[in-house]
């Protein structure tokens, strides 16, 4: 990077309380190497630029300086009507505009729309702001000019990189309503290779998961990192069977994080509730073993594994039980294949009820 350009270079944290402390500029470039912290940018800038009353399909308009003439850019830019609104425009890759292209930008940028954000964005990892509208090799006598064009009517930024602070505090805040200490970010750093775009994607994962008690622990972070004990559907059904609904939720949660497992799950109950139902007929009970497996359908040694625990909860509850047993199933396989509810707050219930029989 030239020396002339460390004016430019701001943290992210700094940029964040500088936008919200003063007023917003009409034009800002911003060089940042994240598309997830442009986002996050442009967001604080539409609601300080536009107010409380910011929406994005309201007020937002993006461009790809790839994809779209200028033409469309400046006409949205410079849109006055008598009852127009603030509004906030994004142009990605400016960079990438082809020179006269730039040239009718200038112009815009000389006399903007007081009413109008344009926020261009590029993430050249070598960033020289004069070089974003025209280069060494111009000849035609703009280069200057369009230096102080850039001085005068843009507000610049380079985000630096994040040092380790920052991004502690940037996964703070995204874990805003949640309970998260210290210890638990380092240990959640530990596991990603700071991809931001991971990283937010590991957070929402993370938010979803330890949702019920909004708090994250390292124990959370593990399960959804694969360390812990790799639970399978075996070990659920006999946490069912055992009525210790506590565990049966926590391997919900850990097979969930994996795949799409309620609708699964609910099969196996309702396979595992056939098998107790059948125990319940002595001639099935005095069967020999093979007899046994065929007629209980045991066709796995996981499955089998389980039937000392599905004679002991047969023996320890009442035939009218095992009905009302099913009815939980049916039901709660009923409202997830019809209803848009939340699946995890209806699998909890099932899981409770079934170990509170």
């Amino acid at each position: 990077m030239a020396k002339s350009e460390l004016k430019y270079l701001i943290s992210y944290g700094s940029l964040v309380e500088s936008l919200q402390r003063g007023p917003v500029a009409n034009n800002i470039l911003i060089s940042s190497g994240e598309k997830v912290l442009s986002d996050d940018l442009i967001k604080i800038i539409g609601r300080k630029f536009v107010g409380d009353n910011y929406l994005p399909k309201n007020h937002l308009i993006v461009f790809n300086a790839e994809d779209k003439p200028i033409e469309n850019l400046l006409n949205e830019c410079s849109n006055l009507g008598l009852f127009s609104e603030r509004k906030v425009v994004v142009l990605r890759n400016i960079k990438k505009l082809q020179k006269d292209a730039k040239l009718a930008l200038l112009g815009y940028l000389k006399n903007p729309n007081p009413e109008t954000c344009l926020i261009m964005i590029t993430s050249e990892e070598k960033f020289e702001a004069g070089k974003i509208f025209f280069s060494d090799k111009d000849d035609s006598g703009n280069a200057g000019a369009s230096k102080i064009i850039i001085e005068k009517n843009i507000k610049i930024y380079e985000v630096s990189e994040f040092s380790d602070s920052d991004i502690t505090s940037w996964i703070e805040e995204k874990f805003t309503g949640y309970k998260i200490s210290k210890d638990t970010i380092k240990q959640f750093l530990q596991f990603s290779n700071h991809s931001l775009d991971e990283i937010l994607s590991e957070i929402e994962k993370l938010k979803t998961y330890s949702y019920p008690s909004s708090e994250i622990t390292t124990d959370s972070v593990n399960l959804c990192n694969g360390i812990a004990k790799d639970f399978n559907e075996t070990d659920f059904i006999r946490a069912i069977l055992e009525h210790q609904s506590e565990k049966a939720l926590k391997i919900y949660s850990q097979i969930s994080l994996k795949k799409d497992a309620e609708v699964f799950l609910i099969f196996l109950m309702n396979a595992a509730f056939i098998v107790i139902n059948k125990l319940f007929d002595p001639s099935v009970s005095r069967l020999d073993r093979f007899s046994l497996r065929r007629e209980l359908k045991l066709w796995f040694p996981d499955q089998e594994k389980l039937l000392p625990y599905y004679r002991s909860f047969r023996n320890s509850i009442e035939p009218a039980k095992i009905k009302t047993a099913f009815e939980y199933i049916y039901s709660t396989d009923k409202i997830l294949k019809t209803s848009g509810g939340d699946r995890r707050t209806t699998m909890t219930s099932l899981i409770n009820n079934i170990c509170n029989l």
